[in-house]
């Protein structure tokens, strides 16, 4: 397997400040006044459709909720990871995906922007995304990241950017040639028997690294929200899903035990939840974060065939999963008034 993406702080605040401010990542204005309807969907690694290949089960879950979003009028940003070009060339991926490629692209020039992440930052050049991309995608720009000056009418509220999250990281970002040579190598094997790599997404201690890495310089500017990707595990306001169900339960415990045997019951249900998380996602790294400014998409390769992502629309922010199949619609986990987020940040 390759090596792993061990962040460190000085290399990640350096190269998300420089993603920030940068040339290569889109500049747009954002009136929370103004009807906008954005679905921002990560890390897909769309690969040859063999045993290495972690969409194939979630294809069906992405093409309805593609569908979904494109009928209702939603701007689709994907963010990064979108290709699996580390194990293969795009033409394998183009042969067994471009009817989702095509779906993607249905949205159109105005409703399609596009970030580059470490496992399809072939990319990040421009004469590349014109010879391989052109014709399959209605835009030839694919960015770093997206930052959006928010407003409300003509108040400013506060800076929201979007990138997949590898910067600053040794073997997704500064040396990610040799991460993708390690894969060339390792897929052979991988594609016979599904071995599965050591990265971030399936390391826990790497995971929880990274995320606090990028909670950290989000937490140091002001009135910022980052919205990446990358890791494949969802955040919501700084939280993870486990430390959501720890606070929930936290707060069940410390208040006043009333004489109604279903606060019993819903400790015992949150114990259980709690326990099986632990088990099934063992939490590493994962240190308190109290300021609301990371949130993370998530992916779309559940090994259960869902999929998670984020929307924005009419100022309202929502991270939702749509189930195995895509014969049911989006859950939404949680959501939040965009200005309000903003309003709890220093």
């Amino acid at each position: 397997a390759h090596p792993p993406s061990r962040p460190t702080a000085m290399s990640v605040s350096t190269e998300l400040t420089r993603a920030l401010t940068g040339s290569t990542t889109l500049e747009r204005a954002l009136d929370l006044e103004t009807p906008h309807r954005y679905v921002i969907l990560s890390d897909q690694h769309k690969g040859a459709r063999d045993k290495a290949d972690a969409f194939r089960q979630c294809e069906p879950t992405y093409r309805a909720a593609l569908d979904s979003y494109r009928d209702r009028g939603f701007t689709l940003i994907l963010l990064g990871d979108v290709e699996e070009l580390w194990e293969q060339g795009f033409a394998e991926v183009r042969h067994e995906y471009e009817g989702v490629i095509l779906q993607e692209a249905s949205f159109g020039a105005d409703r399609y922007l596009r970030v580059f992440g470490n496992h399809d930052d072939e990319w990040m050049e421009p004469e590349r995304v014109a010879r391989e991309l052109g014709g399959l995608i209605p835009t030839n720009t694919v960015y770093e990241g997206i930052r959006f000056t928010v407003r409300s009418g003509t108040t400013a509220v506060g800076t929201l950017l979007m990138v997949h999250g590898h910067q600053g990281t040794v073997f997704s970002h500064k040396f990610r040639w040799l991460s993708r040579l390690a894969l060339r190598i390792w897929r052979p094997l991988q594609r016979i028997f599904g071995f599965k790599v050591k990265s971030p997404s399936k390391d826990p201690c790497l995971r929880g690294e990274h995320d606090r890495q990028m909670y950290e310089w989000a937490a140091t500017q002001a009135k910022l929200i980052l919205v990446a990707g990358h890791t494949h595990r969802p955040v919501w306001s700084s939280r993870t899903h486990l430390q959501k169900l720890v606070a929930m339960l936290g707060d069940l415990v410390a208040g006043p035990a009333p004489d109604d045997p279903s606060h019993a019951a819903r400790i015992a249900e949150l114990e259980a939840l709690i326990a099986d998380r632990r088990e099934k996602h063992p939490p590493c790294q994962d240190t308190p974060k109290p300021v609301p400014c990371y949130f993370n998409t998530g992916c779309c390769i559940f090994e259960d065939g869902d999929i998670t992502g984020l929307e924005l629309e009419d100022g309202m922010l929502r991270l939702v999963k749509w189930p195995a199949g895509g014969a049911d619609p989006a859950v939404v986990l949680e959501e939040d008034r965009l200005a309000a987020i903003f309003g709890r940040l220093p």
